[in-house]
């Protein structure tokens, strides 16, 4: 019963993808700008370096408050993955 339904989710998920209509940069108005954007809590990661202190996030995830009981404290960990390149270089 389970591969059923794993297989008629997947079904669904390439049924919408077909469905998908290619969006242009036409259909929108003069002027629209494109953004995007992430919060530190899951890229940075580094709870408790580099004179970090606890987030209101910290505290809801330490208290087991997130579905998965996880907490942000490695996140996607960009604190330990980014190069820093000194000032001059620019």
């Amino acid at each position: 019963m389970e591969r059923c339904w794993c297989y008629l989710l997947i079904w669904n998920i390439v049924v919408a993808a077909v469905q998908v209509k290619a969006i242009s940069r036409d259909e929108f108005p003069a002027g629209f700008i494109f953004g995007a954007g992430t919060s530190a809590y899951q890229v940075e990661g580094a709870a408790a370096e580099g004179g970090r202190t606890p987030s209101i996030w910290d505290t809801f995830a330490y208290a087991g408050k997130s579905l998965d009981k996880r907490t942000g404290d490695t996140g996607a960990d960009q604190y330990h993955k980014y190069k820093v390149k000194s000032i001059s270089a620019y």
